[in-house]
């Protein structure tokens, strides 16, 4: 019998715009320097949460960019599961192709994003190494996880 995987993601420390990540399921591997210009990928991830827990099936994606690839990650709801979709381009919202997908339940798929990014807003960035996301945006996502979670 093959055991699935969890999703493990890591936002390591800010440090004047750039920012590490970490993605792990299985035998995949992921690891970006990620900045927050054009978009700041942290909120755009704290928004498709927020958006996924109302029930919107498909939030916009969360843009992860590097050079010379680009990485997006697409999280959404499909039937009864969850999806991550981690996709990647050679420009800027250019033509893409899908490198990593994972189906699961909404613990398996959407809990692990929303523990790494409470995390890393858990503690205080200089604003020249990161913007903050507003703490309402985080108050707002964290009750509608709990809502979520008690009616599963």
């Amino acid at each position: 019998m093959n055991k699935k995987g969890k999703i493990k993601i890591e936002f390591g420390r800010p440090s004047h715009g750039w920012l590490s990540i970490f993605f792990n399921y299985n035998d995949y591997n992921l690891e970006l320097q990620v900045s927050n210009i054009p978009v700041d990928p942290m909120k755009q991830l704290c928004d498709a949460l927020i958006q996924l827990s109302k029930g919107i099936k498909e939030p916009n994606e969360i843009v992860w960019h590097l050079e010379p690839y680009y990485y997006y990650l697409k999280l959404m709801i499909v039937d009864n599961s969850y999806k991550a979709i981690i996709l990647e381009s050679e420009r800027f919202y250019g033509t893409s192709k899908i490198v990593k997908e994972i189906s699961g339940s909404f613990e398996e798929v959407i809990l692990p994003f929303y523990r790494s990014l409470k995390k890393f807003y858990s503690k205080i960035y200089d604003v020249v190494h990161w913007g903050n996301v507003e703490i309402k945006r985080i108050e707002e996502l964290t009750i509608l996880i709990k809502e979520k979670k008690y009616n599963l």
